[in-house]
């Protein structure tokens, strides 16, 4: 008897234990999920909301790969004194356009294009901030490098044209490689749709640390703030932008891929190290872009392992201000090509002088120098004036592929029997061509399977397209017709 109320006494007992085993259980989880609660943005998004603008643009003029039409876009404050509004270089783009900056108040004023980025993906407008109804207020700017993995983060922008969308998300990776040329990216969980590119990404501590550039309807890749940092920083000191190139396009591979597929040095491995965003990495060349100084130097498969004595790992970032600050100058590069070390010195071009700071409008037709952005995207050795857009019907339309945008990807080699080499030649090539007067041309249509050189005959209309030229202003940020005459061209008052 004795014995059978023992057991139910420590039956009593154990059940005793498991229950405030359980509850001690329950009560740490409470706490940890109290503890790792989701960020309460609610006076913050009150706060944000006037230093985001929304962003419309209409264009009729297109240049590179650029299409006519209106779009809707996102932008924010950085400096409320020179009225400069931070967004996406793919929204200011490079051509002339009318752009319209709509505020959270329902008030709008007009802006120019004051500063587009040739390499990563932001630029500047520049709005008159005594035509604004409302005092300016700019975002406070933070620093990616202060990130984590995990960190909650903030997105306001135009989503799906719905002033004001509110997004959350977190931080995935650090630094992934999503750019054209060579730039960092964060990676987030933001499920993005169209309307927010531009928009301001924010920290839980009021700091917008990166600008939305593209994504899935799944993941986001942010921009670091850092380069909207530098070129603001230079402008508002007065400071030149200068943009170094070689003409590489560049990509992050893994350190084992690196060394088993490319040969680099086993010894590396711990020489790079760990990396913070996630497996280590190195930098490779993926292409050089023809007719620049890299060319001759680079080849695809180079891993660039030091840049002038710095070991460089995965950091895109660095690789680009380094370029940036040699300018005029040259770059060292230490790299690894099949297992060989070897040093190169390559010089480095300004991509600031190599933007598209003139054009032609003539019988329908749009046409401009190429640019480095072309030939990366082209593949294009040779020279020429290049056709980005025809009108419909127009004395150029049927000499390439026309997309259904409208849009071309023609270079101009020859125009009756006289090469073409650029913007000069074709001007002055067409200066002697009348109306009506039937003409040839040799060109090469990237649009194509086949781009070789081919001849195109037309006759050109010029009642309703005569020879304009047109210059970037860099002091009214337009664009002014300039006057054509024996003399050269030259700019109309």
């Amino acid at each position: 008897m004795s014995h059978s109320f023992a057991i139910l006494n420590h039956s009593s007992q154990a059940r005793k234990n498991l229950f405030w085993c359980i509850a001690t259980i329950l009560v740490s989880l409470a706490t940890t999920q109290k503890s790792q609660a989701a960020h309460n943005w609610t006076d913050q998004i009150a706060a944000f909301k006037p230093m985001v603008v929304n962003v419309e643009t209409s264009s009729e003029v297109v240049f590179e790969t650029e299409a006519k039409g209106t779009s809707f876009a996102t932008g924010f404050i950085v400096d409320e004194e020179r009225g400069i509004i931070a967004t996406n270089r793919h929204v200011t783009g490079s051509s002339p356009s009318y752009v319209k900056i709509n505020f959270y108040d329902g008030s709008f004023t007009e802006a120019k294009v004051f500063y587009y980025d040739p390499t990563h993906d932001f630029g500047f407008y520049q709005i008159n901030p005594e035509e604004v109804e409302f005092s300016l207020e700019a975002v406070q700017l933070g620093a990616w490098r202060d990130l984590a993995l995990g960190d909650e983060l903030l997105l306001i922008g135009n989503n799906e044209k719905e002033e004001y969308s509110i997004k959350e998300g977190k931080v995935a990776n650090l630094n992934v490689n999503k750019g054209n040329r060579h730039s960092s990216y964060i990676h987030t969980t933001f499920d993005r749709t169209g309307g927010s590119s531009g928009s301001p990404v924010w920290n839980t501590e009021g700091r917008v640390i990166a600008i939305h550039a593209r994504g899935t309807d799944t993941s986001s890749f942010e921009l670091p703030v850092e380069y909207l940092i530098d070129a603001l920083t230079r402008i508002q000191n007065g400071v030149s932008i200068h943009r170094g190139e070689i003409g590489v396009d560049l990509e992050l591979i893994s350190i084992g891929e690196a060394i088993k597929h490319f040969r680099l040095p086993e010894s590396s491995r711990a020489e790079i190290g760990p990396s913070e965003s996630g497996t280590p990495k190195v930098i490779q060349v993926e292409s050089i872009i023809p007719r620049t100084t890299g060319e001759n130097f680079l080849r695809a498969s180079d891993i660039i392992y030091r840049i002038n004595d710095d070991l460089i790992r995965d950091d895109l970032y660095t690789f680009d201000s380094m370029l940036n600050g040699s300018v005029g100058s040259e770059v060292v590069l230490e790299i690894y090509r099949n297992g060989e070390q070897m040093t190169v010195k390559i010089p480095v071009e300004d991509l600031e002088l190599k933007k598209v700071r003139r054009f032609v409008r003539f019988a329908g037709s749009i046409f401009h120098d190429i640019t480095p952005d072309l030939r990366r995207m082209l593949y294009f050795e040779a020279e020429g004036a290049y056709l980005p857009h025809a009108d419909a019907g127009s004395s150029f339309s049927r000499v390439g592929i026309r997309e259904r945008s409208g849009n071309s990807k023609v270079v101009i080699q020859e125009i009756n029997g006289r090469a073409i080499h650029g913007l000069d030649d074709f001007i002055a090539s067409c200066m002697d061509i009348a109306d009506g007067q039937h003409t040839y041309v040799v060109i090469r249509d990237f649009n194509r399977f086949d781009s070789s050189p081919t001849p195109k005959s037309l006759t050109v209309n010029l009642q309703f397209g005569p020879l304009q030229v047109f210059e970037w202003n860099e002091q009214k940020l337009d664009w002014k017709q300039s006057e054509i005459g024996d003399l050269g061209v030259v700019e109309i008052d």
